[in-house]
């Protein structure tokens, strides 16, 4: 049957590794704790469901870190960006997913599930440097690995918890002095799900009563 849905929840972005101008980690960017939410259509099986998904998550960026010294922190180039400091940025991404989920446990009870997903991710990145200075997105392929449990409220509800694990690997950004900043967005996500299922094929009819039986 096919079923619609949405998520939501709170979102930890590992710290971003930018390597600039082609010298690898130059700068390390902190981020606050973030939310993730999605919507989703689905169709399932019985036993393996298969679901679209857009999602949408965002965290923002408190610190970077100049671990190679005399990144220039201003827009015209100008200064060295050194050691640690506070700043006021985000990091965010749109994705568009394909998601393939198996699922264990009995439809009337608490089930679990587990799967993976793959798609394309715009990933923004802003305000990294004083100035600002790195404000770019880009759009590449991503992928996510999913784990959870639901249990069914009606016929037709269904309730959930689940951890995704998303990965953007190649994220290729433009600075404001024209210089390569790459890097990659990696993410861990504790959402909660109401999903609600459509009608499934009705039952067949019972079997007709079988004919009297002939007179003596």
């Amino acid at each position: 049957q096919w079923y619609v849905g949405v998520e939501g929840g709170a979102m930890i972005a590992e710290d971003l590794s930018i390597d600039v101008a082609g010298t690898n980690d130059a700068t390390k960017t902190d981020h606050d704790t973030g939310y993730d939410f999605d919507g989703i259509v689905g169709y399932d099986f019985g036993g393996f469901r298969l679901e679209a998904e857009v999602g949408y998550k965002a965290a923002a960026a408190n610190s970077v870190q100049a671990v190679t010294p005399g990144i220039p922190s201003l827009a015209n180039g100008g200064g060295n960006f050194t050691g640690t400091n506070a700043i006021n940025g985000e990091v965010n991404a749109l994705s568009f997913m394909l998601n393939g989920m198996l699922d264990f446990g009995d439809d009337d009870g608490v089930q679990g599930f587990v799967g993976g997903g793959v798609g394309v991710a715009r990933t923004e990145v802003t305000n990294i440097f004083a100035g600002p200075y790195l404000d770019d997105s880009d759009t590449g392929f991503a992928w996510q690995l999913l784990a959870g449990v639901r249990a069914p409220l009606s016929d037709s509800w269904d309730v959930g918890l689940k951890y995704r694990f998303f990965n953007a690997e190649k994220i290729n950004l433009v600075d404001q002095i024209g210089r390569s900043n790459d890097t990659r967005l990696r993410t861990h996500s504790i959402l909660g799900s109401l999903i609600y299922n459509f009608g499934g094929e009705p039952a067949a009819p019972p079997p007709p009563p079988p004919p009297p039986p002939p007179p003596p």
